[in-house]
């Protein structure tokens, strides 16, 4: 597995002239065109955890994520702390597209020795004064984030899931028990803490799938302590080690600085979203800059590089820069725009002789996927990725964009189910397009992947397609059953994107 898995992208990846065809102009409804839950309610509890050796009055810096329409000004805020008010800044972290706060980052000084408790109340007017806002650098230790706060703040699984701050969620705690939990088996968050990490980060495939994006996932599913350190921290070591901004910025995964898919803007938006570190929002406006320099969405059947993987990671980037964005907004909608038009042509065009419009993925070569298969085709696992940044991009759209990219989704989950499994209901690790060959899975490591999108497929086509139920109900109980995560990269990618699958499910 160690071949296939490193195999797929390593080549760099350079624009060319390819044409770049309408999008099919047919697409699916969009039901719920708003991923939101329940609302949430008016106050949530935060627990402070001091570091070791942390004592005394200390400035606690944190950020609450809101649901879209939930909070209109961020000063009506309060922080209270045994019933007593605080004194307390607060600034609005970016803009939901209707104008509301998406989160709001809030500071207080307070004494702590043990673990304590503080109750934030969204929507009311504040009582003391205010607190001058204080760089979020002066606050952590070391400045560069690397061991996170001097006093992690913690909120509940329950708020972190409804607010949408990492997309659609369910916490794991609320599926426990039922058949849509799948993933606490394969999803061993302290197996592979940043205590695993840490002594391989010179070997470059445990970056993949991006890290941080996978433990604040795993914090969203989980509220605990080690899926926020494990997150923070290696989110800021991942920011710690960009240079040069613009076009010029690089990463320094090893031996990665030209490689599409080792590029992740979405980790440092989440991370701004949770922190309000000015830094982390820089630093994905500058990913998603240099992912553009590296990525040509379009692909017209060649054989230059093309998978969905990158398609999908380039999306991400620009979709989360552009959440979070507070000069660029307009340059960012223009590449997901672009983006997002070139795929859906991808998906309509290409192969030409493919007679079935609804039930397409994103075909191409396998040479243009990195394989010798020399078939036409398309990877189920990695359709994952690309499945997730359509969604995004649809739930910050809305309206007719919504409709067509979650169109695509449809399409691509309609294959999906109905090819891209073998005799015995697993997914393949490759599948041919109409009549070429399949490519069988001889690991345990994608069976989640396919069931993600499946999911995604039944419920943006309108939760009536029993076929596409049945299909998806399968492949979570493989899942259970069957999926294995022995490596730290095998459990980057089956815990970042699939983890969703419960909410389309639910």
């Amino acid at each position: 597995m160690f071949a296939l898995a490193l195999g797929c992208g390593a080549e760099t990846t350079a624009p060319d002239p390819d044409p770049d065809p309408q999008p099919d102009p047919d697409p699916n409804p969009d039901p719920d065109p708003d991923p939101n839950p329940d609302p949430l309610p008016a106050s949530v509890e935060v627990t402070l955890v001091p570091r070791s050796g942390v004592t005394g009055i200390q400035r606690i810096n944190f950020a609450v994520p809101l649901q879209r329409g939930q909070l209109e000004n961020a000063a009506q805020v309060r922080i209270l702390s045994d019933g007593v008010e605080l004194s307390a800044a607060r600034r609005a972290l970016a803009q939901y597209p209707d104008g509301s706060v998406r989160s709001v980052q809030l500071q207080v000084e307070t004494t702590v020795t043990t673990t304590s408790k503080l109750e934030i109340r969204i929507g009311e007017t504040p009582a003391t004064d205010s607190l001058p806002l204080v760089e979020v650098a002066t606050t952590l230790d070391p400045s560069d984030g690397s061991q996170g706060p001097r006093v992690w703040a913690r909120l509940p699984a329950s708020w972190l899931s409804a607010s949408g701050i990492t997309g659609p969620q369910v916490p794991e705690a609320e599926v426990a028990g039922t058949e849509l939990d799948a993933w606490s088996g394969v999803c061993d968050y302290s197996k592979n803490s940043v205590s695993a990490f840490l002594p391989l980060i010179t070997a470059k495939d445990v970056w993949l799938y991006d890290r941080g994006t996978t433990m604040y996932r795993g914090y969203a599913r989980r509220g605990d302590l080690v899926t926020l350190e494990s997150a923070y921290r290696e989110t800021a070591i991942y920011r710690n080690g960009l240079t040069g901004t613009g076009t010029s910025t690089r990463i320094s995964v090893p031996g990665a600085a030209d490689d599409l898919k080792y590029h992740y803007a979405q980790n440092l938006a989440i991370h701004y979203l949770l922190t309000g570190d000015d830094r982390f929002r820089e630093s994905a406006e500058d990913v998603a800059t240099r992912v553009d320099a590296l990525w040509n969405p379009s692909y017209d059947g060649g054989d230059r590089f093309w998978t969905e993987r990158h398609a999908g990671f380039a999306l991400l980037a620009y979709v989360w820069a552009g959440m979070v964005t507070d000069d660029e907004q307009a340059r960012f909608d223009g590449l997901a725009d672009e983006a997002v038009t070139a795929y859906l042509a991808v998906q309509a065009t290409f192969p030409t002789n493919w007679p079935d419009p609804a039930a397409r993925c994103f075909a191409h070569t396998a040479t243009a996927h990195g394989e010798d298969f020399g078939t036409v085709g398309c990877s189920p696992w990695m359709s994952a990725i690309l499945a997730d940044g359509l969604d995004a991009y649809a739930t910050e759209r809305g309206g007719p964009a919504a409709a067509a990219a979650r169109g695509a989704i449809v399409k691509l989950g309609t294959v999906l189910a109905r090819d891209g499994r073998d005799s015995t209901g697993k997914p393949y690790y490759w599948m041919g397009v109409g009549a070429a060959a399949d490519e069988v899975d001889d690991f345990d490591e994608h069976w989640g992947e396919p069931a993600y999108v499946v999911a995604m497929a039944w419920h943006w086509g309108g939760r009536t397609d029993a076929t596409l139920r049945s299909v998806a109900d399968a492949l979570v109980e493989g899942t259970t059953n069957n999926a294995t995560s022995p490596h730290l990269r095998s459990f980057n990618w089956q815990c970042r994107s699939a983890v969703a699958t419960a909410w389309y499910l639910q």
